[in-house]
């Protein structure tokens, strides 16, 4: 039965919030005790691989320079820097974790009361709030000093703010959405296409004369914040760059063997993450940490027959991997490993030209569909713990197993939801849950098909999204077997 009155987790929002928090602010303390060196700078924050990307511009701009280098949007950045210019730099980050957890924290609610209004129901609303605070998947990066965690947190608010926005036509609402969906932009770039399925939800929802004024609002803090990041790029670099300025992958990767590597990897659709143990790019010679698992990838299996072409064989790739284990092993000097580094290089930029141009089905198209394993095929608890699962209590144990069971069951439910929903645009489907599904599905397969990017991490952002359309489903889909669910 339908809601007639405020749900209960909106009569004790507070006690809800407070209890989130607690639980999130446990999590941060596990993961510091767990994995964090007792001798680093600061009290819980993890710098990563990307970090210095976020937060080098920043600390140009400080000095008295230009946002350099300028790969990546300030999403992450903006706030940095507030917190920087009182609190040094690593009070700064700190300051980022407490940011990361509060909207964590936040983000647990705001599902919650997104579940009762998707569904009306008690027991849906239950069932999210429990399920989404116990899980790790999304707020283990709380303490992460990258865009994961918050673009996590901001897409679960801007759906929020979104549907009552719409819901009840407050332009405020409205305009504190768009605000949230164009700092998702900021952190997460591809999310600037969301904003065309978010105007078309607007122009079915609002009266004909009032649509170009929603519009209007709606997109006026991703316009101001666009036009400023625009005009900067153009004064900077004289390019009309309204997302990144360097392309999809930052140019000290790009001109790197790496990048070369990924290039051609991803033509065949191959694993490009060096740092996991057996993934294809690590045959090559360019690993990062378990050497021990692969012998620093001498083990990784090697490439497959779609990745060959007439023009190359596996000979020439053997080449290839000894010219890159060579200069990288600092076996010779310098002049000579920078010519090694330089004759892989240019094989590789010319064997995926080959390969482009003599497989261009397998190059254009089936790639793509091969890398969404790379990047869905997980168990969602990889990095939960530092230690092997053997070694762990009984309890840590049973917790590792609850997450390797959310993460299946949040996409492999929510995704059929998704796809039912979207079918069902038109009929019985709330606009909220096509919405949702529409978030949840594009940032899934962004990434694999549009842009031939797999990693794991890009699942954290549409987590939360994906966890409560499976809830929701599968509650609405038990009810019909239990009967009416209670007013929330």
């Amino acid at each position: 039965m339908l809601r007639t009155g405020p749900s209960v987790f909106e009569r004790r929002w507070f006690w809800f919030l407070l209890v989130a928090l607690i639980v999130r602010a446990v999590f941060i303390l596990w993961k510091v005790s767990d994995v964090r060196p007792t001798t680093g700078p600061g009290l819980w924050y993890f710098d990563t691989p990307d970090t210095h990307s976020y937060f080098d511009p920043i600390e140009s701009l400080l000095k008295g320079g230009e946002y350099d280098p300028d790969y990546r949007m300030p999403g992450v950045g903006a706030p940095y820097l507030l917190f920087r210019l009182f609190l040094g730099p690593v009070g700064g980050r700190d300051a980022m974790v407490v940011l990361q957890w509060m909207l964590s924290g936040l983000s647990v609610l705001l599902l919650t009361l997104l579940g009762v209004r998707l569904t009306g129901s008690a027991r849906a609303g239950w069932a999210v709030y429990i399920l989404f605070l116990l899980s790790t998947f999304s707020s283990w990066y709380d303490t992460s000093m990258s865009s994961d965690s918050l673009a996590s947190s901001i897409l679960v608010i801007q759906a929020y703010l979104f549907q009552r926005g719409l819901d009840s036509k407050d332009p405020r609402l409205l305009m504190a959405a768009g605000f949230f969906l164009g700092w998702a932009v900021f952190l997460r770039p591809v999310a600037a296409l969301l904003f065309a399925p978010a105007l078309l939800m607007l122009h079915l929802y609002q009266e004909k004369p009032r649509t170009i004024r929603m519009y209007a609002i709606f997109l006026l803090p991703f316009a101001l914040m666009e036009s400023y990041w625009v005009i900067r790029n153009w004064r900077v670099n004289q390019e009309f760059n309204p997302l990144t300025n360097q392309g999809m992958m930052p140019d000290e990767i790009a001109d790197r063997p790496l990048g070369y590597l990924m290039r051609f990897l991803q033509g065949y659709g191959g694993d490009y993450i060096w740092w996991q143990p057996n993934a294809d790019i690590r045959w090559f010679g360019l690993w990062h940490g378990a050497a021990e698992v692969d012998d620093e990838g001498r083990n990784a299996p090697p490439p497959p027959p779609r990745a060959y072409a007439p023009g190359y064989t596996k000979d020439s790739l053997m080449t290839v991997s000894a010219l890159i284990r060579s200069a990288l092993d600092g076996d010779l000097t310098p002049s000579d490993s920078a010519a090694a580094i330089a004759k892989a290089n240019a094989a590789l930029e010319r064997y995926t030209a080959i390969h482009a141009a003599s497989a261009p089905w397998t190059h254009h198209v089936t790639s793509r569909f091969l890398m969404v394993r790379h990047q869905v095929l997980q168990n969602g608890a990889e990095t939960l713990f530092a230690r092997p699962f053997s070694t762990l209590p009984l309890w840590m144990k049973l917790f590792k197993l609850l997450q390797m069971i959310l993460y299946p069951f949040a996409f492999l439910v929510g995704s059929i939801a998704a796809i039912v929903s979207i079918i069902k645009w038109r009929g019985s489907a709330p606009m909220l849950q096509v919405w949702l599904s529409i978030m949840l599905m594009y940032m899934v397969l962004i990434y694999p098909l549009g842009l031939k990017m797999a990693e794991w991490r890009f699942m954290v952002h549409v987590f939360p999204i994906a966890l409560l359309l499976a809830t929701c489903f599968t509650v609405d889909r038990l009810s019909i077997f239990r009967g009416p669910a209670s007013d929330a």
